[in-house]
C-alpha cells in the first residue's frame, strides 16, 4: 500500500510540473496582423523578412527554469503596431535595447531553421526599440503589451520567462488535479499508518 501511495504522490507531482508550455498568444492585434511562428531561413534583425501585419516570435533556449522568447516585426512598410501578447508564464525580464538583445544573443539564441549553422540572427544598430517605441509589462505578469513605430530593421524584443523543469507551467485544472491526487495520497499515507 505504501508503494501505490508513494507512486500516487509521484504522479501528481510529476502532472503539476511537467505540462508543456503554449506559445504566446495575441490577446489584441490590429486588423489584418497576425502572431505567427518564424522558422525561415533569412536571419533576423536584419530587416530580410519585409511582411506587413505580422508580429513574430521564436522559441529560444529554456535553461535554468527560464524559456526566451524572440518576439520582432520587421514590415516592408513604415508602419505602427499596437498590440498584447500573453505568455501564460510570469515575466522575468525583457531586453528591448540594440546592447541588451546582442549581449544576451549568445546565452539565448537558437538555430531557427534547424540547418545546423548559428546563423540566423543578424546584428544591426538599430535591431532594438527606438525612442517612440515602448512595450510595457510588470515582473511576473504573463502579458506585453506593444507599441511600436517600425521600418527596416524593424523592432524586436527578448522576453525571458520563469517555467520551471523545462517549460513547465501549470493549467490550472492539472494543478488542481495533482493537488487533489496528493491529498489523496497524503490521506492515505496517514490512514495506513
Amino acid at each position: 500500500m505504501k508503494q501505490l501511495v508513494t507512486g500516487l504522490g509521484l504522479a501528481a507531482l510529476t502532472a503539476l510540473v511537467n505540462v508543456a508550455a503554449a506559445a504566446p498568444v495575441a490577446v489584441s492585434l490590429p486588423t489584418n496582423f497576425s502572431l505567427q511562428t518564424y522558422t525561415g531561413a533569412a536571419a533576423v534583425n536584419a530587416g530580410l523578412l519585409d511582411a506587413d501585419g505580422v508580429l513574430w516570435t521564436v522559441q529560444e533556449q529554456a535553461r535554468d527554469g527560464l524559456q526566451s522568447w524572440y518576439l520582432f516585426f520587421d514590415p516592408l512598410n513604415a508602419s505602427r503596431l499596437r498590440a498584447t501578447v500573453d505568455f501564460g508564464a510570469p515575466i522575468v525580464a525583457v531586453y528591448t535595447t540594440t546592447a541588451q538583445l546582442a549581449g544576451t544573443q549568445a546565452e539565448w539564441s537558437v538555430d531557427i531553421d534547424g540547418d545546423g549553422q548559428w546563423n540566423d540572427y543578424a546584428w544591426h544598430r538599430l535591431m532594438g526599440l527606438e525612442g517612440a517605441d515602448s512595450v510595457n509589462w510588470a515582473f511576473g505578469g504573463t502579458s506585453l503589451t506593444l507599441d511600436w513605430r517600425a521600418s527596416d530593421p524593424g523592432d524586436h524584443v527578448r522576453v525571458l520567462l520563469w517555467q520551471p523543469q523545462d517549460n513547465a507551467v501549470p493549467e490550472p485544472t492539472s494543478a488542481a488535479l495533482a493537488l487533489l491526487g496528493l491529498g489523496i495520497a497524503t490521506a492515505m499515507g496517514r490512514r495506513s499508518r
